[in-house]
């Protein structure tokens, strides 16, 4: 049975699944001095770079993993895109560039993959639907035996032995995991097996200087399950997380008869409590002027932020974070509202500190909610293609011709 995924993709054939973007955008920067340092586990929640101390220079090597991830770039494009890194950082990486770049690319392409993957496989109704997963190696020029070993490995879907042997198992892996159905057993004459013993090896951690245990087959810090440790961290940070909800008075008067501007002040302290690390929820994020709530069919003129909004922030561009709290201001007095790409959808621009911005706001079906979908930088070159192209659904043009190019 084929698995949704065509790992073909790890060359640039086409675009990652939302929940293998969701995956690497969420992962925070860990700088370190060498390998060892982050292992296992910690991987599924940070991003790191063996010998990539600098913050800026993290922050730059996941923006090309992530353009490669959302746009379905090629080794070939990452390896310019690391060279450039390389060049303006003044980086000295152990190996030759072009194997550190197919390692980085590599591992955290089919590393997102896996999580992605698994967050699919995962759900109540996929392991109803598929009682068992079975292990598939592909042919590679260097295969290790063990995982040819495990090869048609068929074991039922909570088996204990996917928390250490989910793909990727090391380097340059490019296992898979298929999900079975109960018809797929019977048709191949497949049965559930029992797992593998672990065969634990020791190995000497060169950062810590302590052995490990790794179970034989699985290079060190491959001895995880990528998704489900990402599904576990979110778990328990949504229990230990500060809990938001829309405001609905200030100072005990309702937020709707609050003057705008200490309405938008408190909008703004809201969306700064939502950006803090750890924050989950959702806040109001500004409120539409009534023409513009009436264009948009909605009951409200709010417009809601959630964490998982911030969590899907593109990484190329960081500095909007500090644009965040700005956002009840743009909201209230947008400069042209335009048709959104797709049904139910607004596209807001405004200039604001001589900047133009893009807010993409979706009303849900029912017309009760509206939700800030996407916030961006745009130029003043996309402004006018879009006017061209749309008619705008209230204001216009005039106010952007101060704004950047």
């Amino acid at each position: 049975m084929a698995d949704g995924f065509d790992h073909t993709l790890l060359d640039g054939a086409a675009l990652a699944p939302s929940e293998a973007i969701s995956f690497f955008r969420q992962k925070a920067l860990i700088p370190t001095e060498r390998f060892g340092e982050v292992m296992d586990q910690a991987h599924a929640r940070g991003f790191a770079v063996a010998g990539a101390a600098s913050a800026a220079l993290l922050q730059d090597l996941k923006s090309a993993v992530n353009t490669a991830l959302t746009d379905g770039t090629t080794l070939r494009d990452f390896q310019k895109d690391f060279d450039r890194i390389v060049a303006r950082h003044g980086w000295e990486h152990s190996g030759t560039a072009a194997w550190r770049a197919k390692i980085i690319y590599d591992t955290n392409l089919a590393t997102a993959y896996s999580a992605g993957q698994y967050a699919q496989m995962a759900t109540p109704e996929a392991r109803d639907i598929f009682p068992a997963w079975r292990y598939r190696h592909h042919a590679c020029p260097h295969p290790r035996p063990e995982h040819v070993a495990w090869d048609g490995l068929v074991l039922a879907n909570d088996d204990p032995w996917w928390d250490t042997h989910f793909p990727p198992n090391g380097w340059r892996c490019h296992c898979t995991v298929e999900p079975v159905t109960r018809s797929d057993l019977r048709r191949n004459n497949w049965s559930i097996s029992e797992a593998p013993p672990l065969d634990l090896r020791p190995w000497k951690n060169p950062a810590t200087g302590r052995t490990e245990m790794v179970p034989k087959g699985i290079d060190p810090s491959f001895a995880y399950n990528p998704g489900k440790a990402w599904q576990d961290h979110t778990a328990a940070r949504d229990v230990a997380a500060p809990k938001l909800t829309p405001r609905t008075e200030i100072r005990g008067t309702p937020v709707h008869h609050v003057p705008p501007a200490e309405r938008e002040a408190q909008q703004a302290q809201d969306i700064e409590a939502l950006l803090k690390s750890g924050a989950r929820g959702e806040v109001t994020a500004g409120t539409l002027p009534d023409a513009v709530q009436h264009v948009l069919g909605s009951d409200t003129p709010d417009v809601l932020l959630s964490d998982d909004t911030l969590s899907k922030n593109d990484p190329r561009h960081p500095e909007m974070f500090q644009h965040y709290p700005e956002l009840p201001q743009m909201l209230s007095a947008p400069d042209v509202v335009l048709p959104g790409s797709k049904p139910l959808h607004l596209r807001v621009v405004k200039s604001h500190g001589g900047k133009l911005f893009n807010i993409v706001v979706k009303r849900t079906g029912d017309g009760a909610k509206n939700y800030l979908q996407s916030f961006q930088r745009i130029s003043a070159k996309d402004v006018r293609r879009w006017l061209r192209k749309y008619s705008p659904l209230f204001g216009g043009g005039d106010n952007l011709s101060s704004s950047e190019a």
